[in-house]
């Protein structure tokens, strides 16, 4: 199999630096910073909700000349501010149709904690500054440049391609876009394969690329509630059954417990070829658990890192915390929020089986706050793999390409359990050492913004080849 996967990327590699040198880039730049501009200024926090981004894209696909017809805005009735809009460019019909899909909704933003108001498109230092930027407007703005600069060069691909830009990923809310199409117009999304441009993407080092991560599974979101309850009392008479007391002693049996490593085909391959960017005793390491054996002693090195410690196993975290009644009373009860990532494979009532062990009093109770959505690993195929090596490396050649899995949820997770392959594929580098996603003065390269919109038409086109 690997000889047919690098016999595959060799062919692809020289098709595309055939392609590379002429790629009529240049008069879409302009284009792709004023889209910017206008999506990012759209306030579309869980607050304000998606619907007036969805409109404004909607309207851009109309003007660039798209049908009304393939251009359909989609809103929950009980949720009207949570729209979301679809786009099919037409192809020739020779093979089912391929989805692309990305959220609008973004994070909420304080501007007193910011240096920049987050919700203007600010330019300085070479970077685009905004809520947004990173997670995930910008990969938005790169499908809508590619789609219309498609359609304004006439190409007609072989297959469908359709790109859903979506609501209510941020906030685990009330409407998610991506769930909420594929049951109620599975007629608007019916591909053969969901890349998601909100996971996956390129690492930069000083500056320089160093790896493109395809992401192909991500660990299962769960959150577990730790309750305790107590009669309670006056606070001039303590009791050794303290509800707070309780709670605090599980609490701490939880943040010394450490989860067995437990690596899948993703993260075997992801150590394997991360090795090859190592030295040293790291570089030995992540050789080591990549091995069908592992190495145990490797294992607790590597897992020193935060990053590489999600990866190896199961994480538990405390992250809220709530008790008592008044500051004179012995409480009466004590609750807290233990967040957990639960490695694909791993089941959700075997981790509740565990967290009730650490536990061990009969006063703790233990239960989930609400259901899991199960979430498996796809395949990457030959040529799945092929088709991305074509657009890469004609863009960063020689770049590694590395099988990846989120420690954090996607929208994939929908995609995944109708059983449709799904693959992350964000476009846009960013430097590994300040991620800023979700936090203050987000930010993305102008250089790497601009790359990314090119790398996401060249995308679009490779993937919806028969």
């Amino acid at each position: 199999m690997k000889s047919l996967v690098f016999g595959l990327f060799a062919l692809a590699l020289s098709a595309a630096a055939a392609q590379a040198a002429d790629a009529p880039r240049g008069p879409y730049v302009q284009m792709s910073h004023d889209l910017l501009k206008e999506i990012i200024e759209i306030n579309s926090t869980h607050a304000h909700g998606s619907t007036v981004a969805a409109h404004a894209i909607e309207k851009r696909l109309l003007d660039a000349g798209f049908s009304p017809a393939d251009v359909v805005f989609v809103a929950p009735p009980d949720h009207p501010t949570k729209g979301n809009v679809v786009v099919r460019l037409r192809g020739k019909g020779l093979g089912k149709p391929i989805l692309f899909h990305g959220h609008l909704d973004v994070v909420e933003a304080l501007p007193q904690d910011w240096t920049v108001d987050p919700f203007k498109l600010t330019e300085k230092d070479g970077y685009f500054y905004g809520r947004g930027t990173s997670d995930m407007k910008g990969d938005d703005v790169a499908m809508l440049t590619a789609l219309i600069r498609m359609k304004k060069d006439g190409f007609v691909p072989d297959r469908d391609i359709i790109v859903a830009f979506t609501a209510d990923e941020e906030a685990e809310g009330d409407a998610n876009g991506v769930d909420y199409l594929l049951k109620t117009r599975p007629d608007l999304v019916n591909p053969s394969v969901a890349f998601n441009a909100d996971s996956g993407g390129g690492g930069e080092k000083d500056g320089k690329p160093i790896y493109y991560g395809v992401q192909t599974s991500e660990k299962l979101y769960a959150t577990y509630i730790f309750e305790t309850e107590d009669k309670g009392g006056h606070s001039s008479e303590p009791r050794a059954d303290n509800a707070i007391y309780e709670l605090a002693h599980a609490l701490l049996r939880v943040e010394a417990y450490r989860f067995p490593v437990h690596l899948t085909d993703t993260t075997r391959g992801f150590f394997a070829q991360m090795a090859a960017l190592s030295t040293g005793q790291e570089k030995a390491d992540m050789l080591a658990v990549s091995q069908p054996q592992g190495d145990a002693a490797a294992a607790d090195r590597l897992s020193a890192n935060t990053g590489n410690n999600a990866l190896l196993r199961t994480t538990c975290v405390a992250t809220l915390l709530s008790g008592g009644d008044a500051e004179n009373a012995l409480p009466s009860r004590a609750k807290a929020s233990i967040q957990c990532r639960l490695i694909p494979g791993e089941s959700v009532e075997g981790v509740q089986a565990e967290l009730t062990r650490l536990a061990a009093d009969a006063g703790v109770k233990v239960y989930l706050s609400a259901p899991v959505k199960p979430s498996g690993e796809s395949k990457l195929t030959p040529d799945i793999s092929a088709r991305y090596a074509t657009v890469i490396h004609s863009m960063w050649p020689g770049l590694p390409i590395v099988p990846w899995m989120d420690a954090g949820a996607s929208d994939s997770v929908y995609t995944r359990a109708v059983g449709i392959p799904s693959y992350g594929s964000s476009s846009i580098f960013g430097d590994i050492d300040d991620v800023r996603a979700h936090g203050r003065d987000e930010r993305v390269g102008v250089k790497e913004f601009d790359q990314g919109v090119e790398y996401t038409y060249r995308l679009m086109k490779a993937m919806s080849a028969k």
